[in-house]
Protein backbone atom coordinates (compact mmCIF):
# COMPACT_ATOMS: atom_id res chain seq x y z
CA UNK A 1 0.00 0.00 0.00
CA UNK A 2 1.45 3.54 -0.64
CA UNK A 3 1.75 6.37 1.75
CA UNK A 4 -0.66 8.56 0.39
CA UNK A 5 -3.26 5.43 0.83
CA UNK A 6 -2.73 4.84 4.09
CA UNK A 7 -2.42 8.82 5.10
CA UNK A 8 -5.61 9.13 3.31
CA UNK A 9 -7.35 6.36 5.49
CA UNK A 10 -5.79 7.43 8.64
CA UNK A 11 -6.69 11.02 8.00
CA UNK A 12 -10.57 10.02 7.36
CA UNK A 13 -10.49 7.66 10.48
CA UNK A 14 -9.27 9.84 12.60
CA UNK A 15 -11.61 12.40 11.34
CA UNK A 16 -14.70 10.44 12.37
CA UNK A 17 -13.22 9.94 15.37
CA UNK A 18 -12.93 12.86 16.79
CA UNK A 19 -16.92 14.19 15.33
CA UNK A 20 -17.77 11.28 17.58
CA UNK A 21 -15.39 11.86 20.58
CA UNK A 22 -14.82 15.18 21.60
CA UNK A 23 -18.17 16.03 23.34
CA UNK A 24 -19.01 14.89 26.83
CA UNK A 25 -20.17 11.18 26.84
CA UNK A 26 -23.82 11.42 26.50
CA UNK A 27 -25.37 7.36 27.21
CA UNK A 28 -28.77 8.83 25.52
CA UNK A 29 -27.49 9.88 22.24
CA UNK A 30 -24.80 6.97 21.91
CA UNK A 31 -27.83 4.46 22.32
CA UNK A 32 -30.08 6.46 19.61
CA UNK A 33 -26.73 6.02 17.44
CA UNK A 34 -26.09 2.00 18.24
CA UNK A 35 -29.32 1.57 17.03
CA UNK A 36 -28.22 2.37 13.36
CA UNK A 37 -24.38 0.29 13.88
CA UNK A 38 -25.31 -2.21 12.39
CA UNK A 39 -24.45 -4.76 15.22
CA UNK A 40 -27.23 -5.76 17.38
CA UNK A 41 -24.54 -7.17 20.24
CA UNK A 42 -23.46 -3.53 20.21
CA UNK A 43 -26.54 -2.02 20.08
CA UNK A 44 -27.33 -4.10 23.43
CA UNK A 45 -24.31 -3.27 25.08
CA UNK A 46 -24.79 0.67 24.61
CA UNK A 47 -28.85 -0.05 25.63
CA UNK A 48 -27.58 -1.42 28.73
CA UNK A 49 -24.90 1.37 29.10
CA UNK A 50 -27.83 4.02 29.16
CA UNK A 51 -30.26 1.66 31.95
CA UNK A 52 -27.07 1.51 34.24
CA UNK A 53 -27.78 5.31 34.57
CA UNK A 54 -30.93 5.04 36.29
CA UNK A 55 -32.50 8.01 33.26
CA UNK A 56 -33.29 5.73 30.81
CA UNK A 57 -36.92 6.04 29.61
CA UNK A 58 -39.70 2.70 29.27
CA UNK A 59 -38.99 2.71 25.47
CA UNK A 60 -35.56 1.88 25.77
CA UNK A 61 -36.09 -0.87 28.53
CA UNK A 62 -38.97 -2.18 26.17
CA UNK A 63 -35.86 -2.60 23.40
CA UNK A 64 -33.57 -4.03 25.34
CA UNK A 65 -35.60 -6.45 26.60
CA UNK A 66 -36.55 -7.22 22.79
CA UNK A 67 -33.17 -7.19 21.66
CA UNK A 68 -32.20 -9.69 24.57
CA UNK A 69 -34.52 -12.58 23.43
CA UNK A 70 -33.86 -11.86 19.52
CA UNK A 71 -30.29 -12.70 20.38
CA UNK A 72 -31.28 -16.19 22.38
CA UNK A 73 -31.60 -15.06 25.99
CA UNK A 74 -34.66 -15.68 27.96
CA UNK A 75 -35.43 -19.21 26.62
CA UNK A 76 -37.85 -20.53 28.67
CA UNK A 77 -40.24 -17.83 26.78
CA UNK A 78 -43.51 -19.27 25.88
CA UNK A 79 -42.70 -19.19 22.29
CA UNK A 80 -39.85 -22.21 22.65
CA UNK A 81 -36.78 -22.41 20.56
CA UNK A 82 -38.07 -20.30 17.79
CA UNK A 83 -36.61 -16.52 18.69
CA UNK A 84 -37.29 -14.78 16.15
CA UNK A 85 -38.65 -14.73 12.13
CA UNK A 86 -38.79 -12.55 9.69
CA UNK A 87 -38.80 -11.42 5.26
CA UNK A 88 -38.79 -8.55 3.81
CA UNK A 89 -38.70 -7.08 0.07
CA UNK A 90 -37.37 -4.12 -1.31
CA UNK A 91 -37.40 -2.06 -4.22
CA UNK A 92 -34.17 -1.33 -6.38
CA UNK A 93 -33.61 1.23 -8.69
CA UNK A 94 -30.01 2.15 -9.67
CA UNK A 95 -26.95 2.14 -12.29
CA UNK A 96 -24.90 -0.36 -13.44
CA UNK A 97 -21.64 -0.34 -14.97
CA UNK A 98 -21.86 -4.09 -16.19
CA UNK A 99 -24.80 -5.19 -16.59
CA UNK A 100 -23.98 -8.14 -18.65
CA UNK A 101 -20.83 -8.86 -16.94
CA UNK A 102 -18.89 -8.10 -20.15
CA UNK A 103 -15.05 -6.81 -20.51
CA UNK A 104 -14.83 -3.07 -19.54
CA UNK A 105 -12.28 -2.05 -22.75
CA UNK A 106 -13.16 -2.20 -26.47
CA UNK A 107 -9.54 -2.47 -27.44
CA UNK A 108 -5.89 -2.93 -25.48
CA UNK A 109 -2.33 -2.85 -26.52
CA UNK A 110 -0.22 -5.85 -25.91
CA UNK A 111 3.26 -6.16 -27.82
CA UNK A 112 2.76 -3.54 -30.93
CA UNK A 113 -0.36 -5.03 -31.33
CA UNK A 114 -3.99 -3.34 -31.02
CA UNK A 115 -6.82 -5.62 -29.94
CA UNK A 116 -10.65 -5.36 -29.89
CA UNK A 117 -13.25 -6.77 -28.17
CA UNK A 118 -16.48 -8.23 -29.80
CA UNK A 119 -19.21 -6.04 -29.51
CA UNK A 120 -21.23 -9.14 -28.21
CA UNK A 121 -18.59 -9.44 -25.49
CA UNK A 122 -18.34 -5.72 -24.18
CA UNK A 123 -19.75 -4.23 -20.89
CA UNK A 124 -23.08 -2.90 -21.17
CA UNK A 125 -23.89 0.00 -18.36
CA UNK A 126 -27.59 1.39 -17.99
CA UNK A 127 -30.47 1.91 -15.52
CA UNK A 128 -31.40 -1.02 -13.57
CA UNK A 129 -34.46 -1.95 -11.44
CA UNK A 130 -35.27 -4.49 -9.18
CA UNK A 131 -36.54 -6.24 -6.40
CA UNK A 132 -34.76 -7.99 -3.48
CA UNK A 133 -36.40 -10.10 -1.24
CA UNK A 134 -35.41 -12.08 1.67
CA UNK A 135 -35.96 -13.97 5.14
CA UNK A 136 -34.44 -14.75 8.40
CA UNK A 137 -35.13 -17.48 11.16
CA UNK A 138 -33.42 -18.20 14.38
CA UNK A 139 -33.95 -20.91 17.03
CA UNK A 140 -32.25 -20.64 20.22
CA UNK A 141 -30.54 -23.79 21.96
CA UNK A 142 -29.14 -22.07 25.25
CA UNK A 143 -29.37 -19.36 26.65
CA UNK A 144 -27.37 -16.65 24.50
CA UNK A 145 -26.80 -18.97 22.04
CA UNK A 146 -28.38 -19.79 18.56
CA UNK A 147 -28.71 -20.67 15.09
CA UNK A 148 -29.50 -18.52 12.35
CA UNK A 149 -30.41 -18.93 8.77
CA UNK A 150 -30.66 -16.21 6.51
CA UNK A 151 -31.19 -15.73 2.51
CA UNK A 152 -31.49 -13.09 0.32
CA UNK A 153 -32.21 -13.03 -3.34
CA UNK A 154 -32.04 -10.24 -5.57
CA UNK A 155 -32.88 -9.34 -9.54
CA UNK A 156 -32.37 -6.58 -11.63
CA UNK A 157 -33.72 -5.47 -15.08
CA UNK A 158 -32.08 -2.99 -17.58
CA UNK A 159 -34.84 -1.95 -19.90
CA UNK A 160 -32.41 -0.24 -22.42
CA UNK A 161 -30.62 -3.72 -23.18
CA UNK A 162 -33.65 -5.97 -21.86
CA UNK A 163 -31.42 -8.16 -20.20
CA UNK A 164 -30.86 -9.37 -16.52
CA UNK A 165 -28.80 -10.32 -14.03
CA UNK A 166 -29.40 -12.02 -10.48
CA UNK A 167 -27.95 -12.80 -7.70
CA UNK A 168 -28.49 -15.18 -4.11
CA UNK A 169 -26.59 -15.03 -0.92
CA UNK A 170 -27.31 -16.95 1.90
CA UNK A 171 -25.58 -17.85 5.23
CA UNK A 172 -25.85 -20.43 8.18
CA UNK A 173 -24.37 -19.48 11.59
CA UNK A 174 -24.10 -20.24 15.29
CA UNK A 175 -24.03 -17.75 17.56
CA UNK A 176 -22.67 -18.20 21.16
CA UNK A 177 -22.54 -15.81 23.73
CA UNK A 178 -18.94 -17.19 25.84
CA UNK A 179 -18.63 -15.20 29.17
CA UNK A 180 -19.56 -11.28 29.78
CA UNK A 181 -18.96 -9.71 26.69
CA UNK A 182 -17.34 -12.07 24.76
CA UNK A 183 -18.95 -14.08 21.37
CA UNK A 184 -18.11 -17.02 18.92
CA UNK A 185 -19.28 -17.38 15.46
CA UNK A 186 -19.25 -19.97 13.60
CA UNK A 187 -20.86 -19.86 10.02
CA UNK A 188 -20.98 -20.93 6.52
CA UNK A 189 -22.10 -18.76 3.98
CA UNK A 190 -22.13 -18.50 0.04
CA UNK A 191 -23.07 -16.36 -2.74
CA UNK A 192 -23.69 -16.93 -6.64
CA UNK A 193 -24.60 -14.43 -9.39
CA UNK A 194 -25.80 -15.00 -13.08
CA UNK A 195 -25.12 -12.27 -15.84
CA UNK A 196 -25.93 -12.90 -19.17
CA UNK A 197 -22.42 -13.34 -20.28
CA UNK A 198 -21.03 -15.89 -17.19
CA UNK A 199 -21.88 -16.91 -13.49
CA UNK A 200 -19.76 -16.76 -9.95
CA UNK A 201 -20.22 -18.70 -6.77
CA UNK A 202 -18.49 -19.07 -3.71
CA UNK A 203 -19.00 -20.37 -0.60
CA UNK A 204 -16.96 -19.34 2.71
CA UNK A 205 -16.93 -21.16 6.02
CA UNK A 206 -15.65 -18.68 8.97
CA UNK A 207 -14.71 -18.37 12.48
CA UNK A 208 -15.24 -15.21 14.41
CA UNK A 209 -14.41 -14.15 18.21
CA UNK A 210 -15.55 -10.78 19.26
CA UNK A 211 -15.30 -8.37 22.40
CA UNK A 212 -17.48 -5.96 23.34
CA UNK A 213 -16.07 -3.01 25.98
CA UNK A 214 -16.75 0.65 27.25
CA UNK A 215 -14.22 3.53 27.26
CA UNK A 216 -14.62 7.27 28.36
CA UNK A 217 -15.83 8.18 24.92
CA UNK A 218 -17.12 5.59 22.79
CA UNK A 219 -18.16 1.87 23.03
CA UNK A 220 -16.48 -0.56 21.43
CA UNK A 221 -16.31 -4.07 19.17
CA UNK A 222 -13.49 -5.60 18.10
CA UNK A 223 -12.85 -8.91 16.56
CA UNK A 224 -10.68 -11.16 14.91
CA UNK A 225 -12.51 -13.57 11.59
CA UNK A 226 -10.34 -16.76 10.27
CA UNK A 227 -11.88 -17.71 6.92
CA UNK A 228 -11.25 -20.28 3.96
CA UNK A 229 -13.31 -19.29 0.93
CA UNK A 230 -14.15 -21.41 -1.55
CA UNK A 231 -14.46 -19.60 -5.52
CA UNK A 232 -13.65 -20.20 -9.30
CA UNK A 233 -10.02 -19.12 -8.82
CA UNK A 234 -9.64 -21.98 -5.80
CA UNK A 235 -9.79 -21.96 -1.95
CA UNK A 236 -8.02 -19.35 0.05
CA UNK A 237 -7.33 -18.62 3.66
CA UNK A 238 -7.99 -15.20 4.98
CA UNK A 239 -7.35 -13.15 8.32
CA UNK A 240 -9.62 -10.03 9.41
CA UNK A 241 -9.43 -8.00 12.22
CA UNK A 242 -12.28 -5.50 12.72
CA UNK A 243 -12.95 -2.64 14.68
CA UNK A 244 -16.11 -0.20 15.49
CA UNK A 245 -17.04 1.95 17.63
CA UNK A 246 -20.54 4.29 18.42
CA UNK A 247 -19.54 7.70 19.71
CA UNK A 248 -22.24 10.18 20.88
CA UNK A 249 -22.92 11.34 17.02
CA UNK A 250 -21.59 8.59 15.52
CA UNK A 251 -20.51 5.15 14.59
CA UNK A 252 -17.25 4.23 12.85
CA UNK A 253 -15.30 1.11 11.83
CA UNK A 254 -12.10 -0.23 10.85
CA UNK A 255 -11.08 -3.36 9.12
CA UNK A 256 -8.31 -5.33 8.03
CA UNK A 257 -7.90 -8.46 6.02
CA UNK A 258 -4.81 -10.11 4.73
CA UNK A 259 -5.30 -13.48 2.68
CA UNK A 260 -2.87 -16.27 1.56
CA UNK A 261 -1.81 -16.78 -2.47
CA UNK A 262 -3.76 -18.47 -4.50
CA UNK A 263 -1.07 -20.71 -6.99
CA UNK A 264 -1.13 -19.15 -10.18
CA UNK A 265 -4.14 -17.77 -9.70
CA UNK A 266 -4.98 -13.92 -9.58
CA UNK A 267 -6.41 -13.70 -5.49
CA UNK A 268 -6.94 -10.86 -2.97
CA UNK A 269 -3.63 -9.99 -0.86
CA UNK A 270 -5.14 -7.64 1.12
CA UNK A 271 -7.87 -5.27 2.04
CA UNK A 272 -8.51 -1.95 4.37
CA UNK A 273 -11.84 -0.34 5.33
CA UNK A 274 -12.51 2.62 6.82
CA UNK A 275 -15.62 4.36 7.29
CA UNK A 276 -18.39 6.68 9.47
CA UNK A 277 -21.71 7.40 9.67
CA UNK A 278 -23.86 9.99 11.29
CA UNK A 279 -26.88 12.08 12.05
CA UNK A 280 -27.60 15.51 10.00
CA UNK A 281 -31.02 16.49 10.04
CA UNK A 282 -31.93 12.76 11.65
CA UNK A 283 -30.98 11.24 8.42
CA UNK A 284 -27.80 9.28 8.34
CA UNK A 285 -24.79 9.80 6.02
CA UNK A 286 -22.33 7.36 5.61
CA UNK A 287 -18.89 7.71 4.18
CA UNK A 288 -16.21 4.26 3.25
CA UNK A 289 -12.77 4.38 1.65
CA UNK A 290 -11.23 1.29 1.06
CA UNK A 291 -7.84 0.08 -0.54
CA UNK A 292 -6.93 -3.31 -1.84
CA UNK A 293 -4.01 -4.84 -3.29
CA UNK A 294 -4.33 -8.50 -5.36
CA UNK A 295 -1.44 -10.35 -7.38
CA UNK A 296 -0.89 -14.12 -8.85
CA UNK A 297 -1.40 -15.54 -12.22
CA UNK A 298 -0.26 -14.03 -15.20
CA UNK A 299 -1.94 -12.69 -18.22
CA UNK A 300 -0.46 -13.15 -22.00
CA UNK A 301 2.55 -14.77 -20.14
CA UNK A 302 3.31 -11.36 -17.85
CA UNK A 303 2.94 -11.20 -13.90
CA UNK A 304 -0.36 -9.51 -13.16
CA UNK A 305 -1.03 -7.42 -9.91
CA UNK A 306 -3.58 -4.85 -9.30
CA UNK A 307 -4.57 -2.08 -6.91
CA UNK A 308 -8.25 -0.82 -6.52
CA UNK A 309 -8.88 2.12 -4.21
CA UNK A 310 -12.74 3.80 -3.73
CA UNK A 311 -15.21 5.40 -1.98
CA UNK A 312 -19.03 5.01 -0.58
CA UNK A 313 -21.23 7.20 -0.27
CA UNK A 314 -25.38 6.77 1.24
CA UNK A 315 -27.64 8.91 2.26
CA UNK A 316 -31.05 7.79 4.22
CA UNK A 317 -33.46 10.25 2.22
CA UNK A 318 -36.03 8.93 4.82
CA UNK A 319 -36.16 5.68 7.10
CA UNK A 320 -37.61 3.28 3.97
CA UNK A 321 -35.44 4.93 1.51
CA UNK A 322 -31.86 5.24 0.87
CA UNK A 323 -29.55 6.24 -1.74
CA UNK A 324 -25.71 4.72 -2.55
CA UNK A 325 -23.46 6.13 -4.71
CA UNK A 326 -19.89 4.38 -5.24
CA UNK A 327 -16.74 4.95 -7.19
CA UNK A 328 -13.63 2.70 -7.80
CA UNK A 329 -10.13 2.67 -9.62
CA UNK A 330 -8.11 -0.27 -10.70
CA UNK A 331 -4.77 -0.15 -11.78
CA UNK A 332 -3.06 -3.54 -12.95
CA UNK A 333 0.32 -4.54 -14.47
CA UNK A 334 -2.19 -5.58 -17.27
CA UNK A 335 -3.52 -2.64 -18.95
CA UNK A 336 -6.39 -4.79 -19.96
CA UNK A 337 -7.90 -5.11 -16.44
CA UNK A 338 -6.89 -1.47 -15.28
CA UNK A 339 -10.71 0.74 -15.18
CA UNK A 340 -12.88 2.73 -13.83
CA UNK A 341 -16.67 2.50 -12.41
CA UNK A 342 -19.09 4.27 -10.80
CA UNK A 343 -21.99 2.86 -9.62
CA UNK A 344 -25.46 4.59 -8.11
CA UNK A 345 -28.45 2.55 -6.39
CA UNK A 346 -31.47 3.80 -4.18
CA UNK A 347 -32.95 1.32 -1.92
CA UNK A 348 -37.01 1.10 -0.66
CA UNK A 349 -37.57 -0.75 2.24
CA UNK A 350 -40.94 -1.57 0.47
CA UNK A 351 -42.26 -4.55 2.93
CA UNK A 352 -41.20 -6.34 6.57
CA UNK A 353 -43.15 -8.48 8.31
Amino acid sequence: MSFRNIRGLALALGFACLSGGIAQADPAARAEMAARAGSERLRLFSLGKLLDTGAAPRGAVVQMKQDLMRQGYYTDAPQGGLIAAQGWANGLFGYDGNINGGSLHDRFNFGGLVFETDPAYRAKAGVVVGLTAGGLARYAWDNGRYLEARAEAALAWSPQHQIAHSSIDYSLCTRNHLTGWQFFDLCQSGTAEERDLGSRHSAQTSAALSQIFATATANHEIGAALASARGESGRQTSLTLSWAAVWDRSVTRLSLTKAAPIDDEIALNYRVNAGVQWLWHQRLIGVTLWHQRAAGGRFLGMPRADRAQGIDLSYEVNPLLTVQLGAMRNRSTASFFSYDDVSLSVHYDAKRW
